[in-house]
């Protein structure tokens, strides 16, 4: 706050009120221009460590979405050879080679971290950054979030496929009906994995190009058999 004083003498003409005047209108300046410099000393350094924190939390969550990629391709395996399985048996169910096989899918979240982003949000580091820099952390986040969805829908399909080993009694001999049924649910994941997979490249995509500031294409495809 600035404090502006009357003067302490009585001003003995024009002439000492506008040096008085000119005193105090230099000084309310000079003041400003300091608390300028101040806070715009403190808005660089809030954005200088919202940088630092968010490349910092990008470069863990490239990390972490690298490992997600490789697990995905996993499921997909286990999927599709869970479906070949279960084709067999749909196809024969006194198959017993094919009823002594077994096949294995889980499912677990990926953590990615959002904390930096959210306290450059709340503290308004962003609005002290240049649009194309704050535009390209949004843009980051956004995949990320965009992935989180959709993993939520393998979430639910393991849910669905629970649900289906719980409805049939697969400790004996499966049934045709309850392969085709499996089958079916099985088919809907495999669906929703090629869209997690997009997903996780895209986000690691621009996670890589953010972090060694080189243009990486984001332009990806996945065939669903």
């Amino acid at each position: 706050m600035l404090d502006v004083h009357p003067p302490h003498h009585r001003l003995g003409g024009l002439k000492d009120f506008f040096i008085h005047l000119l005193t105090i209108s230099v000084g309310l300046l000079i003041a400003v221009g300091i608390e300028g410099c101040v806070e715009r000393h403190q808005h660089r350094e809030l954005a200088q460590e919202a940088r630092e924190t968010l490349r910092k939390e990008i470069g863990g969550n490239s990390k972490t979405m690298k490992d997600a990629l490789t697990d995905i391709d996993k499921r997909q395996t286990a999927v599709e050879n869970a479906v070949v399985l279960l084709k067999r048996i749909r196809q024969n169910p006194k198959d017993k080679s094919a009823q002594k096989g077994s096949f294995k899918t889980d499912f677990s979240l990926t953590e990615l971290d959002d904390t930096a982003w959210k306290t450059a949000q709340t503290t308004g580091a962003l609005t002290f950054m240049p649009y194309d820099e704050a535009n390209k952390y949004s843009g980051i986040y956004e995949t990320q979030y965009q992935f989180k969805a959709a993993e939520e829908k393998i979430s639910e399909d393991f849910a669905q496929l629970l649900g289906i080993i719980g409805k049939y009694d697969f400790d004996k001999d499966i049934t045709s009906e309850a392969a085709g049924a499996t089958i079916e649910r099985f088919n809907i994941m495999k669906v929703h994995l090629a869209a997690l997979k997009l997903m996780a490249e895209g986000a690691a995509a621009k996670d890589e190009g953010f972090l060694t500031g080189k243009d990486v294409s984001d332009n990806f495809h996945e065939d669903i058999k």
